[in-house]
């Protein structure tokens, strides 16, 4: 661990890797004069991070260039211009939080590029299996562990993006773990209202501290969606304005416009609308859940949710539609030129987004309504098979924990009862998911191998249903005298007849029916599968987390 030194060794340390005056100046970026002949020990884990970013000057370039194409766009937590100057001139190498920060972004960028994100765009000096996690370490050991000693944009964001990356590693854990210590450097200087930050901010870091805010606020609510976590922001609370709708460039020639229909940060402020109606679905659904019965239900006492789900989607709809029309298309390709690519970006986001608030809003409503389940996950899926590959692949992970919700909405199908009309939909919607997951997963980690066990999945329930029915079209053949349907009738009610696996179990009411259901004699016909093939550990979602994982992902959608 990188343990900051006594204030003292530490003003010396620094006076001593001051910016260099000139090109033949012997200035000492990495602190290891001070540290090593002069003995201050203190400082030798610094040095030794601050000679490898010293080393790797080209590699963080190039993972910094990774980030400003394809990460940007959704968390756009650095203004260009001034992350470009102030690597030129190795302020990373100087400034603690900076590094940080630096090396988090690096840390995202290679986990971004390894997993298959950017397609063969990039060919970089280094090969980036290893390097991210090189990077996440540094980025780790550089936060101070003293959090009063942590005060500052820098630290803030080097947080987010550690947490976002650990999203990509798949560590939950982790990401929990830098999401409470953004919000605790965050709560200790009321960093969700704009008039406790310093009146003399520039321009550019005001911004930046906004894109900050509303980032981590739609992380959070991400999280307590994907991974059922309790919700930490409150956008009633919150008084930071949206993040100005002007390019960097344009922030640094002064420009400032609040709102701007044609910047690609209309897009992405929308986006933030979403989260924001999300945030309040999340609550009013686990509002509607089995309440403890060692408490009262407060918030049902004094809180009034008269809007129906189905009239709050309109209304968010109706919002999608006074947006420009670049951002509602959502089938364009990456193509190369910023401009396009950004509002590209937002327009995949907002259709991701939508989803993710169609799934919470219904989620309850529809529990049990399994043609209406099979009516958002096939919504959901079209919506995500429209949207250019090159957008999902580039989003990387979190697109991926988000189809395990549809996943789970598939699987509680799967457990209930069907028919044979419900069955083969439902299969339909499994073989068109694990299509879309093939498409996106291209090595991601550690999602690598879902579509292939989902295919697994779904051949084993294919040999169960055939064995059935072939077994059940005999057994009637058998069976044709009265006599004999006479004895089949009266065995019913005690328990399936000889011969017939006690793994197939018709719901009571359907069981005659059901003897002649798998030979597809009516649609109508119920059965159910059996708890091996379709319960929890059987679907390969949540998607191989680590061990360093919470298990549930999505699990506060009541889709189980």
């Amino acid at each position: 661990m990188l343990s900051p030194a006594s204030d003292d060794n530490k003003d010396n340390v620094r006076s001593s890797i001051a910016a260099p005056t000139g090109e033949s100046s012997a200035s000492d970026y990495t602190g290891a004069y001070h540290s090593i002949r002069e003995g201050c020990q203190e400082g030798v884990l610094e040095v030794a991070w601050r000679s490898f970013a010293l080393a790797s000057l080209a590699t963080i370039d190039e993972h910094l260039s990774v980030y400003m194409d394809y990460v940007y766009p959704i968390y756009p937590l650095f203004h260009g211009p001034t992350l470009w100057e102030r690597i030129r001139k190795r302020h990373h190498l100087t400034d603690r939080g900076f590094f940080a920060s630096i090396m988090a972004a690096c840390a995202l960028a290679a986990a971004r590029v390894r997993d298959g994100a950017v397609g063969d765009r990039y060919r970089l000096l280094e090969q980036p299996e290893k390097s991210s996690e090189i990077f996440f370490a540094a980025a780790q050991d550089a936060i101070n562990k003293d959090l009063r000693r942590a005060q500052c944009l820098d630290y803030m964001r080097a947080c987010a993006l550690l947490a976002i990356t650990a999203i990509q590693y798949g560590q939950i854990k982790t990401v929990h773990q830098y999401l409470g210590t953004y919000s605790t450097i965050a709560a200790m200087q009321s960093f969700h209202d704009e008039t406790h930050w310093p009146q003399d901010l520039p321009a550019v870091e005001r911004e930046e501290r906004r894109r900050l805010f509303w980032s981590m606020y739609n992380l959070d609510i991400y999280c307590s969606v994907v991974f059922d976590a309790v919700v930490k922001s409150n956008e009633t609370h919150s008084n930071v304005r949206y993040p100005s709708e002007v390019n960097d460039e344009e922030l640094t020639a002064g420009i400032q416009s609040p709102a701007n229909d044609e910047n690609w940060l209309r897009g992405w402020n929308f986006t933030t609308d979403l989260y924001r109606v999300l945030e309040h679905s999340v609550k009013r659904m686990r509002r509607n859940q089995p309440v403890r019965d060692d408490r009262i239900a407060i918030t049902r006492l004094l809180i009034a949710d008269g809007i129906p789900e189905m009239q709050v989607m309109d209304n968010v709809y109706g919002l999608f539609q006074q947006l420009p029309a670049r951002f509602q298309s959502y089938n364009a390709h990456l193509t190369g030129d910023r401009s396009l690519d950004f509002v590209g970006f937002q327009a995949a986001n907002i259709q991701a987004t939508l989803q993710l608030v169609r799934m919470t809003l219904f989620s309850s409503h529809f529990s049990q309504d399994v043609n209406q389940k099979c009516i958002v996950a096939q919504d959901a899926l079209t919506v995500f098979h429209s949207i250019a590959p090159q957008y999902l692949r580039a989003m990387s992970t979190p697109i991926v924990y988000q189809l395990g919700g549809i996943g789970q909405i598939l699987g509680s199908v799967m457990e209930g009862l069907l028919c044979e009309e419900s069955y083969k939909r439902v299969r339909k919607l499994l073989v068109s998911m694990a299509d879309l997951l093939q498409a996106l997963e291209s090595n991601l980690q550690p999602t690598a191998g879902a579509s292939r066990d989902l295919r697994k999945q779904i051949e084993k329930i294919d040999q169960y249903m055939d064995a059935q029915r072939q077994l059940i079209s005999s057994y009637s053949q058998q069976r044709s005298d009265e006599q004999q349907q006479h004895q089949l009738q009266h065995a019913m009610p005690d328990g399936l007849p000889n011969g017939l696996p006690n793994g197939m179990m018709p719901h009571p009411s359907q069981q005659p029916a059901m003897m002649h259901g798998l030979g597809v004699q009516t649609p109508l016909e119920e059965f159910q599968l059996p708890p091996d093939l379709v319960q929890t550990g059987a679907w390969p979602w949540p998607f191989g987390f680590t061990q360093d994982t919470q298990m549930p992902m999505m699990m506060g959608l009541g889709f189980e």
